[in-house]
């Protein structure tokens, strides 16, 4: 039987008695779907609203200009440059063909907004399928207003991408264990679609980014404990789709045993270094309002944090008694009614399927990072959804009506600042203002130098070769090697624009900035929000220094 389709009992009173609040219990019954459907139409317009709306505002950045500079390659150049990077080529490939409907920064962003309004469909059809239709809408509300997936789903990467596959794979499986024991009646069909389409999900997804092994680790290890608990005969089919997605990714095993073994990733270790135990707490943060909390009202942001912790603490502690209340012996009352019991153990199962999926990958991405740094909070947005549900359970085992309203309202509105400050106050770094600002200033003779060099891909995007550009510097910058690219363009070109990022570890003291200094002219220093300084030098004037 569908773990949605557990029938409630006619007793509101005997629900309550059983564990189960009659809110709960009725939020199984196979009718709420369509009580919930024009709900969830609206959440998911909204949550394609905001993931719409203003999504060419902000210019594009490194990590974006990034995948728009390997999307424009032929498609083994693609494949060839993921190998030599850190990331599985399919993301890039997607792109490679999605840049056939334009080059904008809406268009390019679009694939990764599209992605994520299907996100929220595949939380509803999981969340339902874990605890019932009722927490299944609390989840796509959340998660369609979630700061932290809004952001994520207005960026040229491929996180989203690897959140929806990996979800969708835990969907699929869990679709198939949960009719396997209706097999015999017809539904062998059915089933090799589940798993079929789990396979197919779980492989694209390891294609695009290597974080989807934990995702998919930690939901198989949920599939073990459900078929030793459960005796099924989907044993077989469970081992068979594990040995078809492994022979699938085989091909690309080699080049993630490369990339992780020569220091693969290694801007994580320059630049997060091994994460600390506030990490921990700063993910959780991140997980309930997004990446911005200076951007909330200070009392409403505190206000939130104390909820959703109340809400994860409500989920578990109803999952602890319901635990309990199965030790102790059923009387004849209760074994009459085993819908209840059935209920209660999906109930358990739910949450427990949420914890091991959103809690247990972080702990242990956050263990292994103290070996090898890899602990970053983009790469973790697919252990969000997970925890989306859990807040929605939560929210669901509230005992009155009114406290469940008023939590709910009191998150949106949460989120909805959030997501209001957020479309206000531009993040990204202005890259669009600082090539535009040389543009305009420009003069035959002039060059662009960057420190480091990978700035000119944001650059480039809105420059389009129109000015020249330098990318000698080495990283890390030697003094040498400066002076003999200073050298070179004093010889070449009249005037240089330094984009120089202060602090960086590849020339953490400005040594192609030091020798500029001594030897030529300022004419312009300027700052750009995200970009610490944009110097122009007049090389036919000699400096101070």
């Amino acid at each position: 039987m569908p773990f949605g389709a557990v029938k409630a009992s006619s007793s509101p009173h005997a629900h309550a008695s059983a564990g189960l609040p009659s809110h709960l219990v009725s939020s199984l019954h196979p009718f709420a779907l369509e009580r919930t459907g024009w709900k969830l139409a609206l959440v998911v317009l909204g949550g394609a609203l905001l993931r719409f709306v203003g999504l060419g505002k902000e210019s594009i950045w490194l990590d974006e200009a990034t995948s728009l500079m390997i999307a424009r390659m032929d498609l083994s150049s693609v494949v060839a440059w993921a190998a030599a990077d850190i990331h599985p080529p399919l993301y890039y490939l997607t792109l490679h063909f999605w840049l056939h409907l334009g080059e904008s920064e809406f268009a390019i962003r679009a694939l990764s907004a599209v992605l994520g309004v299907i996100t929220i469909g595949v939380v509803f059809a999981l969340a339902r399928e874990l605890l019932g239709s009722q927490v299944g809408f609390l989840s796509a509300m959340l998660f369609a207003l979630a700061p932290l997936h809004v952001w994520y789903s207005q960026e040229t990467r491929m996180y989203v991408m690897v959140t929806m596959l990996s979800l969708l794979a835990s969907y699929l499986m869990l679709l198939a264990l949960r009719n396997a024991a209706q097999a015999m009646d017809g539904r062998k069909r059915e089933l090799r679609r589940y798993w079929l389409g789990y396979v197919l999900a779980s492989v694209l997804a390891l294609y695009t980014h290597y974080f989807a092994l934990f995702a998919l680790f930690f939901s198989n290890l949920f599939a073990l404990y459900w078929l030793r608990r459960h005796c099924s005969g989907a044993w077989r089919s469970w081992l068979l789709a594990q040995l078809a997605v492994v022979l699938l990714f085989l091909p690309w095993m080699p080049v993630l045993y490369r990339q992780v073994t020569t220091g693969g990733g290694g801007w994580v270790e320059r630049s997060i270094g091994r994460p600390l135990l506030s990490a921990l707490v700063n993910t959780w943060l991140y997980f309930n309002i997004g990446l911005d909390s200076q951007l909330y009202p200070v009392m409403l942001r505190r206000a939130a944090y104390l909820l959703f912790a109340l809400c994860v603490l409500a989920a578990i502690l109803r999952m602890l008694r319901l635990g309990e209340a199965k030790s102790r012996p059923l009387s004849g009352e209760a074994k009459s009614r085993p819908v209840l019991g059935e209920a209660k153990s999906h109930y358990r199962e739910g949450i427990l399927f949420c914890l091991m999926s959103a809690v247990l990958p972080v702990l242990i991405i956050w263990v292994l990072s103290q070996v090898k740094p890899m602990y970053s909070v983009r790469y973790l947005l697919p252990f969000f959804p997970p925890y989306c549900i859990l807040v929605a359970a939560g929210i669901d085992s509230l005992p009155r009506s009114r406290a469940r309203i008023a939590v709910a309202l009191l998150l949106v509105l949460t989120l909805l600042v959030g997501n209001w400050n957020v479309w206000r106050v531009e993040q990204n770094a202005d890259w669009r203002g600082v090539t535009l600002h040389v543009l305009a200033q420009a003069q035959p003779g002039d060059v662009v130098l960057f420190s480091p060099r990978w700035n000119v891909k944001p650059f480039e995007y809105y420059n389009r070769g129109r000015v020249d550009i330098n990318m000698d510097l080495p990283i890390p910058v030697a003094v040498d090697a400066a002076q003999s690219v200073v050298a070179g363009i004093s010889q070449q070109y009249r005037r240089v624009w330094l984009v120089w990022q202060r602090g960086h570890y590849s020339d953490p003291n400005g040594i192609a900035k030091q020798i500029l200094d001594r030897q030529y002219k300022v004419v312009q220093d300027k700052s750009f929000r995200g970009i610490d300084r944009l110097i122009l030098y007049d090389l036919t004037v000699q400096g101070e220094g």
